[in-house]
């Protein structure tokens, strides 16, 4: 690698929302929640040439690279810079966007395997959904606990981690649930961009008695609808063996135009 270029970890990202916001602007498509929740709990590393940032790098879980990013002055050096960070910090996987060129760019001259890992999609035409029974409600405090138990029980996510997910979307106004008597039917979000401020991220869980039903589709749509009202164009994410889901989300009028890659290293 060229002289004069280090890589440092970095405690405090605010350090990096320059480069962040440059970055954003390179994005053909915006990143979806799951991304974002991907960088919130992963490692930052910048990196440096003559005492200036210059690119910056992300680890999530298992080691796996979730972003990497080089400033327009310094991309002649991109690829070398790659490959010792990956050397550097024994990196042998990562997590690509197709609407990610800067990264997507020079990983692909590393990659000895390409697996899609999960499509992104986008609103792209409205559609008529027959109405469901039941009343779809925001989620209150005093709703939590039971919203909390009924995702338990429906995608077998630890309550710990829950309790803290849904009081968040709680306290946001973005979490709503389809409920008919005393039965909770299924949930569904609509999580406002915090890099995209145009787009809200949105997603469904049905209840397992419910499912084959149609209900995932009726709650896609209705928290479509609701993105709409907030003057949101809405997007959403599925991993690519969730066939249920990806036949939920075509029937609520989008389409995949990007996806995530997961790229073995050579």
């Amino acid at each position: 690698m060229a002289r004069n270029y280090m890589f440092k970890e970095i405690a405090n990202t605010d350090e990096l929302t320059e480069l962040r916001n440059e970055w954003l602007s390179t994005l053909t498509s915006p990143q979806d929640g799951m991304w974002e929740s991907f960088r919130n709990s992963g490692k930052e590393w910048g990196i440096v040439h003559d005492n200036e940032w210059i690119g910056y790098a992300s680890i999530g879980e298992s080691n796996q690279l979730i972003q990497f990013y080089i400033s327009p002055k310094h991309l002649g050096k991109g690829e070398s810079i790659f490959k010792e960070f990956i050397e550097k910090l024994n990196i042998e996987t990562g997590i690509v966007g197709t609407n990610n060129p800067s990264y997507l760019s020079i990983a692909l001259n590393f990659a000895k395997e390409l697996n899609v890992n999960t499509y992104l999609f986008r609103n792209n035409y409205p559609v008529y959904i027959e109405e469901k029974e039941g009343e779809l409600k925001e989620c209150q405090n005093e709703d939590i606990e039971k919203i909390v138990h009924f995702c338990h029980y429906s995608m077998g996510a630890p309550k710990e981690w829950l309790e803290g997910y849904i009081k968040d979307l709680t306290e946001k106004k973005e979490i709503f649930y389809l409920e008919h008597g005393d039965e909770i039917i299924g949930t569904c979000e609509v999580r406002k961009s915090t890099t995209a401020g145009d787009f809200a991220d949105i997603g469904m869980v049905v209840s397992p008695d419910y499912r084959r039903k149609g209900y995932g589709t009726y709650l896609l749509n209705e928290a479509k609808k609701i993105a709409i009202e907030w003057k949101k164009t809405p997007i959403c994410s599925c991993e690519k063996d969730n066939i249920g889901s990806i036949k939920s989300i075509h029937n609520s009028g989008f389409v995949s135009m990007y996806q995530l890659l997961l790229i073995s290293f050579n």
